[in-house]
Parts: C-alpha cells; sequence; structure tokens
C-alpha cells in the first residue's frame, strides 16, 4: 500500500467517524451559518433617521429653511423644537435624541457676511458608533446647507471682501460607494465562522482519538505522521469549503453583498488558510487532555480572533500592542484578502502582501503542530 493508498484509507475511516456524529457535526455547521443570518441582519440596518431636536433663536426664512433640510436628510429626523438651550439639554439627557441642532440669532444675516453662521450641532457621544455617524451626518446636512444659500437668490449677495476664498470639498466613494456596513462586516465574519468550524473540527477529531487510545496505535504502525494528519484532514476540507459555499450564498444572495474579484482565486487562497487554522486545531489538541478542555479553548480562542483581526474594527487603528498581536493570526490576514476579493477584486499581486505572512505562518503552524504532536505520543 503506498501513501497515497493509506491517506485515502484513513481519510475513509475519519469520514465514516464524522457521519456516526453527524448531528454533533450539523451543530457546528449549522451555527456560523446562523450567525452569518443573524449578525447580517443586525448589521445592514444602518444609521439613519437618528432623532434630532432644534433650538431655532433666528427664527427667519432661512433658519426654518434649515430646519427643512435637516429633517429631510437621509441622517436626521427632527422629532422635536425646543424653546431654548435648556430644554435642548433635557432631551439629550432623556435619550430622546440623538442630537440637537443651535442656530443663532442673526443666522440669516450671516448667510449675507452681516453676522454669525455658525450653527452648532450637540452630539450624544455615549454610543460612539452611532455619534461618529451623527458627526458626519450633521457636517454634511449643515455645510451643504450654507454652501447652497450663501448668496442666494433670495439672500442679499456677498460681496468680494465679505466672502473670501470658499474651499469646497467633494468626498467620492470607491468600492462601497453606499457605504453599506454589511459589505463591511459580512466578509469578516465569513472568515471568522470558518475559523470556528475548522478548529472545533480539527481539534475534536484529534482528542477524540487520543480519548480512544487509537492515536498511538497508529502512530507505531507503518503510516507516517504526515500521512495519518493528511487523511484526518481531508474530510475537514470538504466539509470547510461546504461550509464556505454555504455561507457565500447568504452573503451574496441574502444580504447582496457582491464579489468582484475571482471566487476560483479566493477558493485556492483559503487553502492556505485553512491549513494555518488546521495547525492551530493540532495545537489546541495535543494541550488538552479531553473534547470537554478543547472546546472552551476554541470558542475563547475564535472571540480573541475576532476582535484582533479585524472583525469589526480596522487593525490599523488598534493601539500598537494589539496590532503586533493581530500581526501572528492567521484570520487577520484572510479577513483582508476576503475584503479586498469581494470590495475591489482584486487580484493575485495585490492580495501578495497579505498572502506572503499568510503562507509562512501556514507552514510554520503546521510542522509546529505535527512536532508536538508527535512529542505528545511518543
Amino acid at each position: 500500500m503506498n501513501a497515497l493508498q493509506r491517506i485515502a484509507h484513513i481519510a475513509y475511516k475519519e469520514a465514516l467517524e464524522l457521519w456516526r456524529h453527524a448531528g454533533i457535526v450539523a451543530f457546528v455547521l449549522a451555527i456560523p451559518v446562523v450567525e452569518v443570518i443573524i449578525l447580517g441582519y443586525a448589521t445592514s440596518g444602518g444609521v439613519n433617521n437618528l432623532p434630532a431636536a432644534v433650538y431655532d433663536a433666528d427664527r427667519t426664512a432661512a433658519s426654518r429653511r434649515l430646519v427643512d433640510a435637516i429633517d429631510q436628510s437621509h441622517g436626521f429626523k427632527v422629532t422635536q423644537f425646543a424653546g431654548n438651550m435648556a430644554q435642548a439639554e433635557h432631551l439629550l439627557d432623556a435619550g430622546a435624541i440623538s442630537a440637537f441642532f443651535v442656530i443663532p440669532q442673526g443666522f440669516e444675516r450671516g448667510l449675507t457676511g452681516q453676522g454669525k453662521t455658525d450653527v452648532a450641532a450637540v452630539i450624544d457621544g455615549s454610543n460612539t458608533a452611532v455619534a461618529n455617524y451623527t458627526t458626519i451626518y450633521a457636517e454634511e446636512v449643515v455645510g451643504h446647507f450654507t454652501a447652497q444659500n450663501l448668496g442666494g437668490p433670495n439672500l442679499k449677495p456677498q460681496t468680494q471682501e465679505t466672502q473670501g476664498v470658499l474651499v469646497g470639498a467633494e468626498p467620492r466613494v470607491w468600492y462601497n460607494q453606499e457605504l453599506r456596513r454589511e459589505n463591511f462586516y459580512i466578509p469578516g465574519l465569513v472568515g471568522t465562522m470558518l475559523a470556528l468550524v475548522v478548529l472545533a473540527i480539527t481539534a475534536v477529531s484529534i482528542v477524540r482519538e487520543r480519548e480512544r487510545g487509537t492515536l498511538e496505535q497508529v502512530m507505531v504502525s507503518p503510516t507516517r505522521s504526515w500521512e495519518l494528519i493528511a487523511g484526518k484532514l481531508a474530510p475537514i476540507v470538504v466539509i470547510a469549503y461546504f461550509e464556505l459555499a454555504a455561507m457565500l450564498v447568504i452573503t451574496m444572495r441574502l444580504f447582496n453583498v457582491p464579489v468582484k474579484g475571482s471566487l476560483g482565486l479566493y477558493l485556492g487562497l483559503m487553502a492556505v488558510y485553512l491549513l494555518a487554522e488546521m495547525g492551530v486545531g493540532i495545537l489546541i489538541s495535543t494541550l488538552s487532555s479531553n473534547q470537554a478542555q478543547a472546546l472552551p479553548s476554541i470558542f475563547l480562542l475564535v472571540t480573541v480572533y475576532g476582535i484582533l483581526a479585524g472583525f469589526m474594527t480596522p487593525v490599523e487603528t488598534m493601539p500598537p500592542a494589539a496590532q503586533w498581536a493581530a500581526a501572528l493570526i492567521p484570520l487577520r490576514y484572510f479577513i483582508t484578502i476576503t475584503r479586498e476579493i469581494f470590495a475591489k477584486g482584486a487580484g493575485l499581486p495585490a492580495l501578495a502582501p497579505q498572502l506572503w505572512p499568510l503562507m509562512g505562518m501556514s507552514a510554520a503552524l503546521f510542522t509546529a503542530s505535527i512536532l508536538m504532536l508527535r512529542r505528545r505520543l511518543v
């Protein structure tokens, strides 16, 4: 029996073993799919129509037009009108609004260069995610209104002396023109959930054999250690690709997240990522005495993985220590590869900065895991 036949024989036995525990495998596979659906819906709503109040101290035609502009914008819905600053502050303290606008007295005159035009936007910063959107929306709606109404047809035109030089910025968004949050979160979620599946099945598969004592028997047989590992991991690779296919269908069909790049390239690079994660799974199995120890370790590790790998927050915005830690996590590179292929249609040359570290990490983790497993069994 040659090496390929021995690997095929071990893979067949492992597939039968997984089939005997089909209920557990199905449960493990269902968790990522359900999480992608739930978190996908949770992140797809967007941050729009935030409740806002207005304190209009000017009470002119121009200030009323600004109030209408705020109310008709996609970011805000004017739900309250405050009679003074104290009332506006009370509404913010009570959580009834996300922000309030203060239109100062003399606002209309300021548009003609004869007074003060600064509009204050007081924002609830207790929820930083919402506060960031609120700040952007406030600057957008007030800036757009002011630019359109400075020296407008219903107002006294500004002279060159009073107008000064106005420099405007025209933002242009590439790759995600609608700024859909799901286009950022869901590709990261796919990689994170894939890590959960691969780590769990790999670690439990090895630990189960050690609990039964069959792994030691195989290790002293003519079968080489790399043949054993290859045979046991082959069915897991097939399962991982089926899991990815299910998550891709949900991503593309249910949430309309586009995949602009090559799916073939993505599936090929996934093999490199799987090698790294299976190496981590084997390492966990060598440090765990039984399945009850392995599974909690995996769930804890995946939680840390998701945080440091940039699933929710870009790695570039993290503190230096966290960025150093993220550089040691395979998922960090795979998430970036996923987003680059999905959003930008990136090819192999553009992905090289992520691929080279991932390849090196995969080789190192897989080699170290096999050596540790052999040492543990000797």
